[in-house]
């Protein structure tokens, strides 16, 4: 992937529905425009990682969750919000990335042209 639309997906709630919305976002903007001209990542921080525990999704979200990644769609969690949480990396759907700092990686994704999006 690489292209000219560049989004980051702010998901800080504990809500499915929410969720939900940022993950038809980032399909929205794929369909739109095409996988090879857009980069999606999202950012989970605060309660947004309780939203994407393994035991905490229904299969239907796991596997849009998988397509996405599939599709080259990034997803970073915030360490220190797992660690406020309680929340162990293991519990936590395959394939995302833990970093230091969800607000940092915001901020790093805006300055490397993403556009900030929060549903």
């Amino acid at each position: 992937m690489g292209g000219a639309y560049r989004a980051v997906m702010h998901v800080d709630e504990d809500s499915r529905d929410k969720l939900m919305v940022a993950l038809r976002n980032a399909y929205n903007l794929l369909d739109s425009v095409g996988e090879r001209n857009a980069e999606v990542a999202f950012v989970f921080n605060v309660r947004g990682p309780l939203a994407i525990m393994k035991g905490s999704l229904d299969d239907f979200t796991r596997e849009q969750i998988n397509e996405l990644m599939s599709m080259g769609v990034k997803f970073y969690v915030c360490s220190i919000s797992l660690r406020t949480l309680g929340i162990r990396r293991e519990d936590l759907v395959d394939g995302v990335e833990v970093v230091d700092s969800g607000v940092k990686k915001i901020v790093e994704l805006e300055r490397e042209g993403y556009a900030y999006v929060k549903p």
